[in-house]
């Protein structure tokens, strides 16, 4: 689905077109939402299919890949046929390094410059000097990055990872909610429509993601004897009416299919 207007709000298409039948629409334009799930549920299907769908609609778009290195996901999506090659990408994978790391304190230190998914593919080798990564860290490329390029979607793939390599010396989550806070007001304030992929954590405990998303979108998957069973929920999303029911999908040689 194309992104377009319902009454006076600014829908944005997915580009999973049963998926936007579920929230109405699309998603409203310009605020941030969570893609929940465990691993190999389809998270990062999905927000490729968001970003591409950026792509075909003259977009500029933007992945910062925390889960998996971009030549991985290049690879990953090859099955499908899908050109990522216009996704501009922001490397926060620390390699195998990071954890070895003994710093507790996070540095604000600039990340490797956006490429393209094209030039990532062309150049696999990486450097044998891992930065930091934080949140402060990607908020601060961020903000570099926009002053130069209107991105309208940016996708964090994922936040649980950016969380685990950022080692922090201290079990007060205020900072870390204050930087996420300042990272997503930051990007609403610039009419980006934002995905943040999560793994779900403890249900007792509120994530600050959780708590300062407008929406969350729930993907699981079961096996059921030897057939793997999906499905997609709307759990939540601020402003506009929606489906809540679980609705089964399916990852098809054309990606995610809402049934």
């Amino acid at each position: 689905m194309s992104d377009g207007r319902i009454g006076n709000i600014e829908r944005v298409g997915t580009g999973i077109p049963g998926l936007d039948r579920m929230l109405g629409g699309g998603l409203l334009a310009g605020r941030p939402y969570l893609i929940s799930g465990g691993s190999g549920s389809g998270k990062t299907l999905l927000a490729l299919s968001f970003l591409l769908e950026g792509i075909r609609n003259g977009e500029e778009v933007l992945l910062v890949a925390a889960d998996e290195p971009p030549t991985e996901i290049v690879e990953n999506v090859r099955a499908f046929g899908w050109d990522v090659s216009a996704v501009k990408t922001l490397d926060a994978n620390p390699g195998l390094k990071a954890f070895k790391r003994t710093a507790a304190v996070q540095e604000i230190r600039t990340m490797t410059d956006l490429r393209s998914m094209r030039d990532i593919a062309e150049d696999t080798k990486r450097s044998d000097l891992v930065e930091e990564i934080s949140i402060q860290s990607i908020h601060l490329k961020l903000r570099q990055q926009m002053a130069g390029t209107p991105f309208r979607r940016v996708v964090v793939d994922s936040m649980t990872s950016i969380r685990r390599f950022a080692v922090r010396s201290s079990n007060d989550i205020q900072p870390e909610r204050t930087e996420i806070q300042s990272l997503l007001r930051f990007l609403a304030e610039l009419g980006v429509t934002t995905l943040i992929t999560v793994t779900p954590g403890d249900p007792a405990v509120l994530a600050p993601e959780e708590i300062l998303s407008r929406g969350e979108i729930l993907l699981t998957r079961k096996w059921i004897g030897d057939r793997s069973v999906r499905q997609i929920k709307v759990l939540r999303m601020r402003g506009c009416a929606h489906d809540p029911e679980r609705r089964p999908f399916a990852i098809t040689p054309q990606g995610l299919v809402v049934g």
